[in-house]
């Protein structure tokens, strides 16, 4: 099927209570295994990417290879750009067929936030795409950004309410409550009472970043808060190199490149189900397109 908007399936989620997907592709084995799995656990499905990904295979050439994978599957897929404050990178995505896009502006100043945020807003809603915003630091590596995690801040709940109201029509919001991007260095303090609040006054969904590394519980507590979408980048990085390079220790010694790249494929689809599984979204492919 086509590539699908990603505003209503997150809506359909934070209303049924689970969580979909949002995984970080590298290429095209990545992207296959995604969309393997999710079509295997009958599950909608993001595939996200990151702008040094854009920046090594292009725009034209992700968006072909995603809408062609989309265009075999029976589940809803949706493409996005993952934490991205160039406004020329957010325009080429949307010329290349993405269906949603996200600016992170949360290492500005609050207003400074808001009116950058707000002109990629404009473009996106222009283009028919959906977009996402980000408040708050949210700690860890993301890209060429670095925030230490001792030194993230949880988005203000006033302030997240002002900012929601300037853009009525996000498809996601991410507000910084505890999580952190890539590995944790101690034991994540997710602040439940702030996203609790949050949902309570704030009717976007919202995305959770910093997934790989929480716990199946932490999870569901995050996705019963109102979380529709699990953002998981660092754990799907390390499948990719470790079905690789796992070959590599077989006796004898495998000399084609095919199995490498069957068991790299092999490795992370089955992360991609597992994850799934957690988030509550298999079989709701179904569901979503008889709404």
């Amino acid at each position: 099927m086509p590539l699908v908007h990603m505003k209503p399936m997150l809506k359909t989620a934070k209303a049924a209570r689970y969580g979909i997907a949002a995984f970080n592709m590298i290429d095209y084995n990545s992207a296959r295994a995604i969309v393997d799995g999710a079509e295997e656990m009958n599950a909608p499905i993001i595939i996200q990417v990151s702008v040094k990904t854009i920046k090594l295979w292009s725009h034209k050439t992700l968006g072909s290879w995603v809408a062609a994978l989309a265009a075999d599957a029976d589940v809803p897929i949706a493409l996005h750009l993952d934490h991205c404050k160039d406004l020329d990178v957010i325009k080429g995505c949307i010329d290349n067929g993405w269906t949603s896009v996200m600016f992170d502006g949360s290492a500005d100043p609050f207003e400074e936030n808001v009116k950058k945020s707000k002109q990629a807003y404009d473009i996106a809603m222009a283009a028919g795409v959906g977009l996402e915003a980000e408040l708050g630091a949210i700690g860890g590596v993301e890209d060429d950004k670095f925030v230490a995690e001792d030194e993230a801040i949880l988005a203000d709940v006033n302030e997240c309410l002002a900012f929601c109201k300037e853009m009525p029509e996000l498809a996601v919001f991410a507000p910084a409550i505890g999580t952190a991007h890539g590995d944790y260095k101690g034991e994540p303090k997710i602040a439940y009472d702030r996203l609790e609040k949050l949902t309570s006054i704030i009717d976007i969904p919202i995305a959770l970043h910093g997934g790989t590394g929480l716990t199946d519980e932490q999870f569901t507590r995050c996705i019963q808060s109102g979380c529709a979408k699990v953002n998981i980048s660092t754990m799907h990085k390390k499948h990719f190199v470790d079905g690789f390079c796992d070959v590599k220790t077989k006796e004898p010694p495998v000399k084609e490149p095919i199995p490498y790249i069957e068991a790299q494929y092999e490795t992370m689809k089955a992360g991609v189900m597992d994850m799934i599984r957690t988030f509550g979204s298999e079989g709701k492919a179904s569901q979503m397109k008889a709404a």
